[in-house]
């Protein structure tokens, strides 16, 4: 196994997704522009949620919305691991993610410098919605909806541990988005899209 698939699904990908990345870093200057003025619980608030719905509305993109038809049907008849190529395809929300996380706090730092552990509260809990958001793309009906509503919920729980440690937060983060990412794996494995 080499990097040579991953890297060729990413970029692939990321090509196709310039106008996407495109709007959620203007979102997200904006949104960070409309909470110049607000204490540090809500623009924390402000960027976890709005990073955790670019991120679930990013990973649903991804997979099954028939945008990337040809490449889904390339990428599942190629001699690759279901493992290999969950990690790909969920690099792709996760590195649009990060450019729209970017723009955010590039915006906040220029009205007041945020902490560096709200930043990074921010960006794992968002990475960890995009990755079980990713759970949903192979998925239909009920378990689909029930992905979805855990991916935001998982923004909510990180604010919440947040509020008493971040460190506690960031473990949290880790460990759904880990989860995630091997649940997205299996499931992959075993997907037949006919």
């Amino acid at each position: 196994m080499r990097g040579q698939a991953s890297l060729a699904i990413i970029l692939a990908r990321l090509r196709r997704e310039r106008r996407v990345a495109l709007v959620a870093m203007a979102g997200c200057g904006l949104v960070a522009y409309f909470q110049r003025l607000n204490d540090e619980p809500a623009r924390l608030a402000a960027a976890l949620v709005f990073g955790a719905l670019t991120a679930i509305v990013i990973a649903l993109l991804q997979r099954g919305s028939g945008r990337f038809r040809e490449l889904e049907l390339t990428e599942l008849t190629a001699p690759l691991y279901g493992r290999e190529l969950a990690r790909a395809t969920a690099a792709v929300p996760c590195l649009l993610l990060t450019a729209a996380m970017f723009a955010y706090w590039t915006v906040a730092s220029v009205y007041r410098t945020p902490s560096l552990s709200q930043v990074a509260v921010a960006a794992f809990s968002s990475y960890a919605a995009a990755l079980v958001a990713m759970c949903a793309t192979v998925r239909r009906g009920i378990p689909r909806t029930l992905y979805i509503v855990l991916a935001c919920a998982v923004a909510g729980a990180a604010f919440a541990i947040a509020q008493n440690d971040s460190a506690l937060a960031l473990l949290f983060c880790t460990i759904c988005g880990f989860t995630a990412l091997r649940q997205y794996g299996e499931a992959l494995a075993r997907y037949d899209p006919v």
